[in-house]
């Protein structure tokens, strides 16, 4: 067996496992052990060849806090103090934080533990002794006396825990701190933990906000003092309780490429603009009709056509004036109109 006596005692309890209760007992030279279960007013009493049973039956990595249960299974006997046929048997105690050797009558028997002489004092103190919990007077009337009615089972083996008390109308948050084997001083530390909490839900905002300014493709970055001027972005500071803790500046995103192979958005809107509409051709009015052709061309016109002549120039016309031609051309129409 590895270590002396009392290391295998500190070493022990309700945690270790069978393999190592079943080793402790034989370096002591133990046939007999005892627990006391959480909350329970009496003892469990097992011997040294159930531990060996157990081993045999593959449940080397069961607890000593299991066993109990194990006996409810059906697969370990609970044993009677009485059936320890000589008096002075030596018996294993597995307490909360290691092991003790005493006769086995002591070891069973109900048990009150020796207060120190400073526990009521105007200290908070609690007690874990025997899988039950036992406050002071001070810790009755600071978080009430149904702090004694904790579940030890539930409370971790280290020496600092934060316990919540469960059931009341607001959030109570309870550390303790060991003092000595059995012994904690209790302190109310409620206002702490609500505050970390609540630092770390902003943290967590912060966390979530700076995560969507990435996604926006921006960069952003911490400075410890105001941004210079000029800063191509926005600031905020940043405070905790009036402190300031700091400048979150986030840079405004630069230009992006247009989809034409990154031109300005000025250039390819020019050159994507259509070209402005010709202004349509206005229509031809329909062909005169042939009534209209003639009175525009006037009789003379048409006698010279008719004859295949071309009108020649009359020198006489040489020097009249407008209406002299106009009146020529009335005299004329006048002859033709006349019949031989």
């Amino acid at each position: 067996m590895n270590g002396s006596p009392e290391e295998l005692l500190l070493a022990l309890s309700p945690g270790s496992t069978l393999l190592v209760l079943l080793r402790t007992l034989y370096s002591l030279r133990l046939d007999f052990g005892v627990l006391w279960p959480d909350g329970s007013e009496h003892a469990f009493v097992f011997r040294k060849d159930q531990l060996v049973a157990l081993i045999g039956r593959g449940r080397s990595e069961a607890l000593v806090r299991d066993l109990p249960d194990l006996a409810r299974e059906g697969l370990i006997r609970l044993v009677e103090p009485e059936e320890a046929e000589a008096e002075g048997v030596q018996a294993l105690l597995v307490e909360r934080r290691g092991g003790r050797v005493l006769p086995l009558s002591e070891a069973v028997a109900p048990w009150e533990p020796q207060f120190p002489e400073w526990w009521e004092a105007p200290l908070p103190f609690a007690m874990n002794a025997r899988g039950r919990m036992r406050i002071n007077r001070t810790a009755s009337l600071m978080f009430g006396s149904d702090l004694g009615r904790l579940s030890v089972a539930e409370l971790p083996e280290k020496d600092e825990f934060i316990v919540e008390l469960e059931g009341r109308e607001t959030p109570c948050f309870l550390a303790f701190r060991r003092l000595e084997s059995d012994i904690f001083i209790i302190e109310d530390c409620t206002g702490e933990l609500l505050e970390a909490q609540d630092i770390s839900w902003w943290a967590a905002v912060g966390r979530a906000w700076t995560a969507s300014i990435e996604a926006e493709g921006r960069a952003w970055r911490r400075e410890e003092t105001a941004p210079p001027e000029g800063f191509p972005g926005r600031a905020w500071p940043c405070e905790w309780e009036g402190r300031v803790l700091g400048w979150l500046c986030v840079e405004e995103p630069g230009p992006q490429e247009a989809p034409d192979g990154g031109r300005q958005d000025g250039e390819s809107q020019a050159e994507r603009a259509p070209a402005p509409r010709k202004k349509p051709r206005a229509r031809r009015s329909a062909p005169k009709r042939e009534d209209e052709v003639l009175k525009a061309i006037g009789p003379q016109t048409m006698a010279l056509l008719a004859a295949g002549q071309v009108p020649e120039e009359d020198p006489s016309r040489e020097g009249r004036t407008a209406e002299e031609e106009a009146q020529v051309r009335r005299s004329g129409a006048k002859g033709r109109g006349r019949r031989p």
